[in-house]
This record gives C-alpha cells, structure tokens and sequence, in this order.
C-alpha cells in the first residue's frame, strides 16, 4: 500500500503541533473564551501546496478490428487501474460574506500513477501488453463553503486537464513479430469534489480534499505486418480519477486565527473538547486495486494465464462509534464501523481462444466491510486533524461465467469472509454544539483470494478447471457526520 497520504497527514500534524507549542510557550495562562466566528476571516488570496495519493478506475477495451487472415476475435474488457503519489502547488482566492465562503482555486499537479495489463494470453508466444500513466493534470475550480469559525467546509468543482501515456505491444512469437508504440495525449474535462479546512495559528491553513476527475476517453491503434498480410490492435481507455490530498495553505490578508498583539494567545489555541462517546454515519465510495491472474487447466496440462487488474467501484455507506480521550490538544481515541458497499467490476478475458472458442466473464463484488481502529489526532480548534488504522474485515465474492460460440456455458461464484488490515487518515470539524463532519481516506487490504471452478468438458482438449486468484485492496473516500454525547463546546486547560 502507498503511505504517501498518511505520511502527508503525519507531517500536517506534526508541524502544527511545532508551530503552535512554540507559539504557546510564550502565553501566560488565560481562560479560554467561546471561538466566534469573526475571530476568523477567510477572505483572501492564498498559496499553497499539497501531496496524496490517486487511483483510477479506466474501463478499457482490447481487441483486433483489422485481422488478417483469421476471424476477428472479440475484444477483451478489463479495467486499468493506475495508481500512485502525487503532489503539487495550488493558488486562489476566498471572499467571505458572513458564514458563506466564494472562492476560486487552480491548481497543478505531478503523478506517479500508473498500471499494466497482460491480456490475449499472457506469454513470450503471444500476448498483448498495455500500460498507462498519468503524467501530469490540472484544475481550475470554483469554492463553495460554509465558515463555522476557523473550519471550512466546502464543496468544488470545475475544469480539469491532464495528460495521459499509453504503451501498447504486440508480441507474436510463432510468426517473429514484435511490434510497440507510444501514445501521449492531452485531455480536458471535468472535476467535483469537497474537503475540509482549518486554521492551524496565524494566516496558515491545512485541508483534506477528495476530487472526482473525468478526463474523457483515449483510442490507440497501430498495425502490425505479418506474414500474409497485417494486424490492427486497438486499445480504447476511459480516464476516470478519484484524488485524495492533504494541503497546506498561507493565506494573504484577513484576519488570522487571533491576533497575538491585540488579543490573548489562549484565544488562538482555543480548544474544542473532543473528549467523549460518540456515534454517527458516513457515505462514499469505494474502488478497489485487485491484482489478478486467471488460467485453465486442460488434460493437456496448464493453460496460458492472463494477468490484469479487477477495479470494484461504487457506493459504501453505513455507520460508525467510538470514544475519545483528549489530552490537552493531542486526541487519542477508538473508533468502529461497519459498511454496506455496492462495489462491482467485470472483466472479459480469454476472448482470443479461437481454436476453442470461447472466453470468460469474470465478476468481482465488495458486499460488506468493517473496521476496527485507533485514532491518534491533533485539535486545532475546532478541528482535528488525525490518523487512524487497525483491523479490517470484509466479505468478497468472485464469480465466473464460461461463454462459448451459443453462449452461457456455465458459470459459478465463490464468497469469502476475509480478514486484514486499514490505515488512512482524515480530518474533523465542529458544526455546532456536539455535531461535527469529517472528511476520511482509508486503504483497506484483505489479503489473497484463490478460486478454482470445474468447467463442463465441452471443447478438444475439455477445459478441466479454470482458477481466478489475486489480492484484495481497497480505497475508500468517505464524508461523515457525528453526534457526541456529553460536549462541551470549549475546555480551557492551558
């Protein structure tokens, strides 16, 4: 699992908890008034930068519309899943007007997110390799958010560009062919997203922000000579991108988080109380990065195995309790949940067996997951800023349908109860009295599935068994709400 984002979080905590120790150490004690909200002025332009982790979820098509000599055989679908770090500089401006906050962002950004896929028979003989990176992209949004004090939680959206390599070879060993290209594209579309900001002391601001970004589809072809004449391959790719990011932002003018000339410094670092039981529900969505293998078995012996990546996606909800325990302003909790999720992919492989005839439509579900974790955070006001990770469980289905020339030959599923672990992290704001959202990124891993299913022996050589094997590992980018029992608004322990 990359840590990028939770090492984001790590430093975000940690340099806050520096910065405002030493901005303390110097305070006499004062008690600690309510934070108003006009202690805090969001309007402003303002500079910053950001590093997180992204993942996609390409539904991508491989096939031959031009083949010589032979059938055409029908494509193969599977889903790229490109995933990786990234980082960048964001700029833009907010105009508060009461508890509403205007603003406009752009932004750009550095990836390292990328993913393979060997289909067509995956061997030195014969197979089709596809790769695709996202090199780079950028956004140009609007900000819409709402001021309870030093928190902003807001919604965005707008333009996104971004540029997109693909990789393509052809690799024909019984005929001496070999052949690659490069492509690289430039694509616009469209971005929407949220996320949560907090003023950590003085004009100096941290966030968590989730974006969707669609950046169209992409289509690759080249031809390839062969004896007797030529072959098309044809890779087309959608580019769809779910971001999670932490950033840090100084904003220039308004009112900071207290003036430590005009007013106590106890007022910057007024701490809201975190202390206590509290429950609530969340919603997102979830996309999974499932590494596969699929291969048959024949009397004959092993058949050629495919490798490509299974990219359940869809919505996850439920709900989730816990307990914290602050300790001045460092946080320190226990938190569960339990998820209903909707995640499914499909993938079709095995289409380029002419001689048999056939192909295989395989179906990966999430139905269900839970969480067991602790929480170490950091309280900036009325925000926390926190990491979190435990044991996670969850349970997977794979199903198989065997497709011949008539159709449905047989199918069969398998489920699973699987055990493992999360890590993530996120960030939580007072609403009002003891409601508070937060904002949450989690790696889930469950570990390795292996499923093998008996197929009818209908074809020469009969296809004996068919194995479909690989890991379990999701993303999950969800929005909550809590309710504490209990709340105090303001505890003043300086």
């Amino acid at each position: 699992m990359k840590k990028e984002l939770f090492v984001a979080l790590s430093m975000l905590i940690g340099a806050t908890a520096a910065a405002r120790a030493a901005d303390l150490s110097q305070s006499p004690y004062v008690k600690a008034p309510p934070l108003e909200s006009g202690l805090y002025d969001w309007t402003g332009i303002y500079l910053g930068a950001n590093v997180g982790y992204g993942v996609a979820r390409d539904q991508s098509t491989v096939g031959f519309p031009g083949f010589f000599g032979a059938p055409v055989p029908p494509p193969e679908s599977v889903t790229q899943a490109p995933a990786g770090w990234l980082g960048g500089l964001q700029a833009g401006y907010n105009k508060q007007l009461g508890s509403l906050v205007l603003g406009i962002e752009g932004d750009w950004q550095w990836s390292g997110q990328r993913d393979s896929a060997c289909v067509f028979t995956c061997d030195d003989e014969s197979t089709v390799r596809i790769e695709q990176k996202l090199r780079d992209f950028g956004t140009v949004r609007g900000r819409l958010g709402y001021a309870a004090g030093s928190v902003l939680f807001y919604l965005t959206g707008g333009f996104a560009v971004g540029r997109v390599d693909a990789n393509v070879a052809l690799v024909r060993a019984l005929e001496g062919t070999v052949n690659a290209a490069s492509f690289n594209h430039t694509l616009t579309g469209g971005t929407v997203g949220g996320g949560i900001e907090a003023a950590l002391f003085g004009n100096w601001t941290g966030k968590v922000e989730y974006l969707y970004m669609d950046l169209g589809s992409v289509s690759d072809s080249f031809t390839t000579a062969i004896p007797g004449g030529t072959i098309t391959t044809r890779v087309t790719s959608d580019i769809r991108e779910h971001i999670v990011r932490a950033g840090l932002n100084y904003r220039f003018g308004g009112a900071g988080l207290a003036s430590t000339e005009t007013k106590p410094r106890a007022i910057a670092a007024a701490l809201h109380s975190w202390s206590g039981f509290y429950v609530g529900a969340n919603a997102g969505y979830g996309v999974g990065r499932d590494p596969a293998t699929f291969g048959r078995a024949t009397a004959l012996g092993s058949g050629l195995p495919e490798t490509f990546t299974i990219a359940p996606g869809g919505a996850v909800g439920g709900g989730q309790l816990g307990y914290n325990w602050q300790f001045a302003q460092w946080v320190v909790g226990v938190e569960t949940d339990l998820q209903a999720a909707h995640q499914v992919d499909d993938a079709c492989v095995g289409a380029c067996e002419l001689t048999f005839n056939t192909g295989m439509t395989i179906q990966r579900t999430l139905g269900w997951f839970g969480t067991v974790r602790g929480r170490l955070g950091y309280a900036t006001g009325p925000a926390l800023l926190y990491m979190t990770g435990g044991a996670a469980y969850g349970q997977v289905r794979t199903g198989i349908t065997d497709l011949g020339g008539a159709g449905v030959v047989s199918s069969a599923n398998a489920t699973h109860t699987k055990g493992g672990w999360t890590l993530g992290g996120g960030i939580e704001g007072a609403i009002s009295g003891p409601w508070s959202a937060k904002l949450e990124y989690l790696y889930v891993d469950l570990g390795n599935v292996s499923d093998t299913f008996a197929t009818p022996a209908l074809f020469s050589p009969p296809f004996r068994t068919t194995t479909v094997s690989g890991g379990i590992h999701d993303h999950v980018f969800r929005a909550g709400l809590n309710y504490r029992f209990g709340a105090d608004s303001i505890v003043a322990k300086y």
